[in-house]
């Protein structure tokens, strides 16, 4: 009975989206959208990084990673207590700002 229901309310409403009729789109118009879809997306990517990637930062120079290696973990200041450099990567926790605030076991 809502069975019947449903198809007649679906015939007089022919524009409505019908829920649970995926397998009824055949392959030969899925697949050429799909195809395309990731072939434009491959082009974008590709695009970006023609476009935005050109150089390599400063920051990945010899002389940089050499300074850097030469500052080391811990930045100390003129006037300030000393800072750790670059916390993310080494996992400290933003309650911690040098290694004054660190308690020692």
């Amino acid at each position: 009975m809502a069975r019947a229901q449903i198809d007649r309310w679906a015939a007089e409403h022919p524009t409505a989206p019908r829920l649970g009729r995926f397998f009824e789109v055949p392959l030969s118009y899925v697949v050429p959208r799909v195809a395309a879809g990731m072939a434009a997306a491959g082009a974008l990517v590709y695009l970006n990084s023609v476009i935005f990637w050109n150089h390599k930062p400063e920051s990945l120079t010899p002389e940089f990673l050499a300074e850097q290696k030469k500052i080391g973990d811990v930045a100390q200041r003129m006037n300030a207590p000393p800072v750790y450099l670059n916390p993310f990567s080494q996992r400290i926790p933003g309650s911690i700002l040098g290694p004054e605030d660190v308690k020692s076991d």
